[in-house]
């Protein structure tokens, strides 16, 4: 009932009581004269609470049975439609409202007729019923109604859908995700969905009224060339990136005002480039890149005393860690990597100076109070020279720190300290420079640390100059350790990572900055954001005053633009459908919720693979994926669980892969619609990691040798499939390239080509296949899997939410790898590097070395 027709007849319940009550009074007062006139008046106000009431009572009845036949209708409805979670819960909200309003009426049944609350109490039982079957009705006769009614359109697939796939076409919830699998036929799912949507009837949807979301032009196309030639059907077909541009001309359109021309990627790339190179010619500007390298090794967040429950624990997390100087080495205290990466950035006359780091000094054996030799490891030794430099962790008042202690008490330290003395005070070769926790405090320790020196080397070296210089920006870069020199050397592209991250989280640099300054971070992710910041400045001020956007901005602008213009893309769609949503970012799921809330009335379908989200380089967040539910409420979710592409052995070693993220992702099924069972292979070359040369050299004539074997054996080229973390080590590209064309064996690098064995990098695979894959160098290493060479973590500072766990990616890399085979899968790595990963499938492969 209305809020109008409960307040009269919560009026007429008071008047009439109120009425019964006078008349009452009246009658006691009869015998007086005005006991007769409160009667009377009651009496003739109570006939006028009677048609009150007569006119309500008609009233209610009418409003009871438009809502009774609204209610039926909606329960016939849902023999025609699917009946989703928001209508079931509106409707049960319904039939709450009306049995509340009637059980109101029966409250106060009294003042009603026998006939009126008979009508109340059978109009209470029809809706409760009607209720009871709303919150039991269950979809899957509906389903399978139309999975038959519909059989036609999934026989039009290259091979017959399953019934999960056919399930998952026919659920329609307002919000629905289909979780797949490797090699599961998701695509075929979303193309048939498609077609269901218009052939269905009687809810049959407008083709210009579907949306379907791709990642890429290449997945856009296919969506679009399937759809036309099987079903013949044309809907919008586009990526996020062109669909933001799409709104925003729309935008532009209408005021009047040019948009902005799009920086396309390889623009975005060579305009990061040329500032970085600009910026690089600049001193202060290769001051940051030097504190990056010198902060590089540090790539743990810093605790401090307030974590730790108890002060033991603090020390104890203090005494364990390390600190990496510029050279690689791992010191123990801040100090002696100050120390160690003076000599690295200093030439001693002209040259490099050579420094050991805790060296054996047999010489210097002692007995200890106990009657132990000891044989000490003073700090740093320069056999050039002949000197040996300690630094003691004394303080100005001889003590040294609380936390240094620990199982080697001041005591101990200190007689550990006079015995090395002595020592060096009983022999003339060696001279000892000393240098302690009271001089690192100093803001002079370098000059202090290098006047001790030459005053040492002169010592040593009567009648010669000796003179400490800084050496070239160029020659440190090429000084510093392999791993550093190469993060210095992608710092151009890691810096256009962290630009297209930072956007697809929507964050200004001057949001980044503030995010650096209050919040918890590693030295090294500060010392690469404060670079990253720098160029990111310039990249956006550069594209301001050229009149452009890049792709991320396509995105970004277009949802500020939905959010501001209330009629932008208003009641346009019935029905959204996204591709590889796993991959889903921040920015692509603003752009989604936006149009979601444009439409009301909009379903959404998404389909894609959690245990394949491989791509948090460009900012895409699991998070969206694996919990759904939090982002798009009570969505009805369909597992498609049979992987068609790859035989058992292959499906149940990519389980066994994700089996140890735990749980990151979701649990699910996987089964083969492929029973047989061919081993994976692994081959372990017996060159170590000092061999780089035949080491690679002997995989791949190998992997070459084996390939030859296969095309002999009726295997055409495009079915042999060669994978590699990273495609682009040269080393092994060149070794390939070689080999091959030794052996006469066709290889594409780069860009697919017919009929010719495929090399490309694991990302680049996804979405392929072949009956054999080479997976080579599945070593732990710079280039190994998982990969030493890539820094995520650099890129956290960029992004929102859960922390990023970099092993979690690259097993999920694995995974895909291991999934591109349908039939033959050979791993290649080395003796003393094997990959954690090829530990955790132990189990599923069959290990054999190759001799040297």
């Amino acid at each position: 009932m209305s809020f109008e027709k409960i307040e009269q007849l919560k009026f007429l319940v008071s008047k009439t009581k109120h009425q019964n009550r006078l008349i009452f009074l009246g009658i006691i007062l009869t015998p007086l004269i005005v006991g007769i006139f409160v009667v009377k008046s009651a009496r003739q106000k109570k006939n006028e609470l009677v048609k009150l009431k007569e006119k309500i009572i008609h009233e209610v009845k009418k409003e009871n049975e438009t809502r009774l036949k609204e209610l039926a209708d909606i329960y016939d409805s849902i023999n025609t439609t699917y009946f989703t979670y928001h209508k079931r819960s509106s409707t049960i909200g319904k039939c709450d409202l009306c049995l509340d309003d009637l059980q109101f009426l029966n409250k106060h049944k009294t003042l009603f007729s026998n006939d009126f609350n008979k009508y109340i109490n059978e109009s209470i039982d029809a809706i409760t019923i009607l209720k009871n079957k709303f919150q039991t009705y269950d979809n899957t006769v509906f389903v399978e109604k139309r999975i038959a009614e519909y059989g036609y359109l999934f026989r039009k697939s290259p091979f017959p859908l399953d019934q999960s796939q056919k399930v998952a076409v026919v659920t329609d919830d307002t919000h629905n995700l289909v979780v797949a699998g490797a090699g599961s036929g998701k695509t075929e799912v979303l193309i048939t969905r498609i077609a269901y949507l218009i052939e269905r009837k009687p809810d049959t949807i407008d083709p210009d009224r579907i949306l379907v979301l791709a990642f890429q032009n290449k997945a856009a196309r296919e969506v679009h060339e399937r759809l036309d030639s099987r079903f013949g059907f044309n809907v919008k077909i586009k990526t996020f990136h062109s669909l933001g541009f799409e709104i925003l001309k729309e935008v532009h359109r209408d005021s009047g005002i040019d948009i902005p021309r799009v920086a396309d990627e390889t623009e975005q790339r060579q305009l990061v480039l040329s500032i970085f190179n600009e910026k690089e010619r600049d001193s202060s500007f290769q001051n940051e890149i030097v504190n990056y390298m010198k902060a590089y090794g540090d790539s743990e967040t810093r605790k401090t005393e307030s974590d730790f429950d108890e002060k033991e624990k603090y020390y104890e997390y203090m005494r364990n860690l390390t600190y990496t100087a510029l050279d690689g080495t791992k010191v123990k205290s801040e100090a002696e990597r100050e120390i160690l990466n003076f000599f690295v950035t200093h030439d001693l006359n002209g040259r490099r100076v050579k420094v050991l780091y805790e060296s054996t000094a047999e010489w210097m054996a002692y007995k200890n109070k106990d009657g132990d030799t000891q044989i000490p490891k003073p700090d740093f030794f320069f056999p050039d020279y002949d000197i040996y430099l300690e630094h003691w962790a004394i303080d100005e008042y001889g003590n040294i720190p609380e936390w240094f202690e620990g199982t080697n008490p001041a005591k101990v330290y200190k007689e550990g300290m006079e015995q090395k003395k002595k020592k060096f005070a009983e022999q003339e070769k060696y001279l000892l420079v000393e240098t302690s926790h009271k001089d690192f405090k100093q803001a002079d320790f370098l000059e202090i640390l290098k006047n001790r020196m030459l005053k040492a080397l002169s010592e040593k070296n009567p009648g010669r100059d000796f003179e400490f210089t800084p050496i070239s920006y160029e020659r440190l870069v090429n000084r510093i350790w392999k791993e550093c020199v190469i993060s210095v050397k992608d710092l151009p592209h890691n810096i256009g990572s962290f630009i297209t991250i930072a956007k697809t989280y929507n964050l200004t640099p001057e949001e980044i900055e503030q995010r650096i300054k209050t919040e918890p971070w590693s030295q090294k992710q500060i010392e690469f954001a404060n670079i990253a910041l720098n160029i990111y400045s310039t990249y956006e001020g550069r594209l301001h005053s050229e009149i452009k956007i890049d792709f991320s901005d396509m995105i970004n602008l277009a949802v500020k633009n939905l959010k501001q213009n209330e009629e932008l893309c208003k009641n346009r769609f019935d029905h959204i459908l996204v591709d590889e949503y796993q991959d889903i970012s921040q920015q692509r799921y603003e752009l989604i919720r936006s149009l979601m809330d444009k439409n009301e009335g909009c379903k959404l379908f998404c389909v894609g693979d959690d245990w394949q989200s491989i791509m948090a380089f460009s900012g895409s967040n699991l998070d969206f994926f694996v919990n759904f539910d939090q982002y798009f409420d009570h969505p009805a979710v369909t597992y498609l669980t049979v992987n068609y592409r790859s035989c058992k052995s292959i499906v149940d070693t990519g389980a066994e892969v994700i089996e140890h993220n735990g749980n990151v992702q979701l649990k699910k099924e996987t089964v083969t619609n492929n029973s047989s069972v061919i081993p994976v292979k692994v081959y372990t070359s017996t060159y170590d990691s000092k061999a780089v040369n035949d080491y690679y050299t002997q995989i791949v004539e190998h992997c070459i040798g084996t390939i030859k074997d296969y095309l002999l054996n009726g295997h055409n080229p495009k079915d042999i499939m060669i994978l590699s973390r990273i495609a682009k080590s040269p080393i092994m590209v060149n070794k390939l390239r070689d080999c091959s064309k030794i052996n006469n064996i066709p290889i594409s690098f780069g860009a697919s080509s017919a009929n010719k064995v495929r090399f490309m990098s694991v990302h680049a695979s996804k979405g392929l296949q072949a009956r054999v894959v080479f997976l080579i160098n599945v070593v732990d290493g710079l280039y190994g899997f998982p990969c030493k060479k890539e820094n995520p973590d650099i890129f956290e500072p960029a992004t929102r939410g859960r922390k990023k766990d970099t092993e979690e990616e690259e097993r999920r890399l694995f995974y895909v790898a291991v999934t591109r085979a349908m039939e033959n899968l050979i791993i290649y790595s080395q003796i003393d590097s094997e990959s954690k990963f090829l530990r955790e499938i132990k189990e599923c492969v069959i290990v054999e070395s190759l001799q040297n």
